[in-house]
């Protein structure tokens, strides 16, 4: 029986990959869906159909189903009594299409293409149902032939959503009271295609966004949606003293409560005894707009890419020691989320951090060294965070270079997370000032907050029922507020593999949970408007105790050195700086 969060897939043989791979991206929003599948020359709709009612329903067919279908009046009575409708895989033809044009009463007549080559798309803002963080942006792609619509109908209430190469590609039409949203190309993509390490969901973008603004449209609350969008500037390397490279902290806190932005230093843990009260004094003053978290342990050259488990979870263990002494000694505390250096780590990484007690990493790329035995899909990209390796929150952040992608994330309910390292500065704190400005230009829910915040925001909620709500969530820390003006009950989940969870405490008091199937479930009872703290606690494990070499200590050490030297006086010193590169770049060659 369909209930108002079921899409219902009209599905024939020809097209049953797209037609499933549609419902496994409805489910992956958090939808319900019915696939009914059209078999023979029917003279009157399926059993499946006639056992709900009509009024309201949401379908979705391919355009080969709509071929074989469309001059039986029970289908045209079907689609008339339909709220929306979503039609996709129109093929290239030749002559045009009569079965687009009857079912668009004439707006559209022909399907085409354009040659590969370098492709813009563009998601339109001035359309009915807009607003998403993805609208009025475009983004360009190496694509090959994509497949638009042609023969528009002027005077007919259409609009155009997307466009290539500034030609229609996803519409939508009013016929009667009927939404119909239509969008052009072959098959649909299966979310749960796997990928490889250099792959990237741009060709997939348009396809991914045009089904997503269907489903919204037309289903609203019932979807996955984040209350609030958090967003983090992040700065790799920095200690903390008046200055390093070309951050000065006194200018720069000003500029983040003039911006209204946050920062957040990833601090290397090996640096645990070099801040400067002053400096921390001056930063902890402005604790909701600059954090520090964890950045490697010694920053060696891929510390946390290592296979070697006892490794791993003393260098874990070290660089946790090691921030708990920095927040002793100077009273500044951390955000307990891991940022990798240079971007490396495994598998068996994601374990030890777990165990240690991380909360989460940030990372410029989801990908470990020794993923290939268990490759990531369009799935894990499309997620607020990885979860794949041991239900640890992987979260993905990006240079501040292409603001679509950002727009992107923030659309599929992801957190805003810049990356930068000092020389960003260079030319003092406008850029910075201008990427705060431009980033929040995506999203109204978009909030700067520093990194723990932010990763502890990042859930998704929706409807489940009245005075219901469901949240998922990914870090063991969230706050969530009761998004409505109403008390709610709400069922909170998290992914969850580990057998070591040994308590889930709101507000202070313990409730009851379970862990089963790799989730873990809890729920609670919030007024309008409240808000809720929740903290997963687990067994502790004795951490673990590593003796590194004294060659590693001095190739640390000198690496700590070196660094710092290029980046305090090389890095401010142009000719200097130009005349090593020269060096290096002939040793190189």
């Amino acid at each position: 029986m369909q209930t108002g969060n079921t899409l219902v897939v009209l599905s024939s043989a020809d097209s049953a990959a797209s037609d499933h791979a549609l419902c496994k991206f409805a489910q992956f929003l958090g939808l319900q869906t019915e696939l009914v599948t059209l078999r023979g020359d029917l003279a009157e709709p399926p059993a499946a159909l006639l056992a709900s009612p009509p009024g309201g329903r949401v379908l979705a067919l391919s355009c080969t189903t709509l071929q074989q279908r469309y001059q039986r009046d029970w289908f045209a009575s079907l689609l008339a009594e339909a709220r929306f409708v979503f039609v996709y895989g129109f093929a290239p033809a030749e002559g045009g299409s009569p079965e687009l044009q009857w079912f668009t009463g004439g707006a559209l007549s022909a399907v085409t293409s354009i040659n590969s080559g370098a492709q813009r798309f563009t998601i339109h803002s001035d359309v009915k149902h807009g607003g998403f963080p993805v609208s009025g942006r475009s983004y360009s792609v190496e694509s090959g032939s994509t497949t638009v619509f042609s023969g528009a109908t002027p005077g007919v209430e259409t609009d155009i959503y997307i466009t290539a190469n500034g030609h229609p590609h996803f519409v939508s039409i009013k016929r009667g009271q009927t939404l119909l949203f239509l969008l052009a190309g072959t098959e649909l993509v299966d979310i749960d295609t796997a990928l490889t390490r250099n792959s990237s969901l741009r060709p997939w973008y348009a396809q991914l966004i045009a089904m997503s603004i269907f489903l919204r449209t037309a289903f609203g609350s019932w979807c996955w949606n984040s209350p609030v969008t958090g967003a983090t500037f992040i700065v790799d390397d920095p200690y903390l003293r008046k200055r390093y490279g070309f951050i000065s902290y006194e200018p720069l806190v000003r500029e983040l409560e003039r911006a209204h932005g946050a920062l957040t230093i990833a601090f290397i843990p090996y640096n645990y005894r070099r801040s400067k009260p002053q400096t921390i004094g001056l930063l902890r003053q402005h604790a909701d707009r600059f954090s520090i978290c964890v950045h490697g342990c010694d920053h060696t050259g891929g510390e946390f890419a290592s296979l070697d488990e006892g490794w791993l979870a003393g260098t874990a263990a070290s660089a946790l020691d090691r921030m708990e002494a920095h927040t002793r000694l100077t009273e500044m505390p951390f955000d307990n989320v891991m940022v990798f250096p240079q971007s490396r780590f495994s598998t068996k990484a994601i374990g030890a951090l777990k165990t240690c007690g991380f909360e989460a990493a940030v990372n410029s790329t989801q990908w470990p060294v020794d993923g290939e035995d268990n490759p990531l899909t369009i799935r894990d990209f499309l997620q607020v965070a990885v979860t794949r390796y041991d239900s640890f929150p992987i979260f993905v952040r990006r240079y501040p270079r292409d603001l679509f992608d950002y727009a992107f994330d923030a659309f599929f309910q992801k957190p805003v997370l810049a990356v930068e390292h000092h020389g960003f500065f260079r030319q003092g704190y406008g850029p910075l000032t201008d990427f705060f400005r431009n980033a929040s230009s995506i999203d109204a829910n978009l909030v700067w907050m520093p990194l723990g915040r932010t990763i502890a925001s990042s859930c998704v909620s929706k409807t489940t029922g009245e005075g219901q709500l469901a949240v998922e969530h990914y870090s063991p820390t969230l706050r969530f507020k009761n998004p409505t003006q109403d008390d709610v009950l709400v069922s909170l989940e998290k992914p969850e593999t580990s057998a070591r969870v040994d308590a889930v405490v709101i507000g202070g008091k313990r409730v009851p949970f379970e862990v089963n199937s790799g989730r873990l479930h809890y729920a609670a009872r919030l007024g309008a408007g409240e808000e809720l703290n929740a903290t997963i606690l687990y067994r502790q494990v004795p951490r673990t105790t590593r003796k590194p070499s004294w060659k590693y200590k001095f190739t640390a050490s000198a690496r700590r050195i070196l660094s710092d030297a290029r980046d305090n006086y090389l890095a401010r010193n142009e000719r200097l700086l130009s005349l090593v590169e020269k060096i290096k770049n002939k040793r190189l060659s």
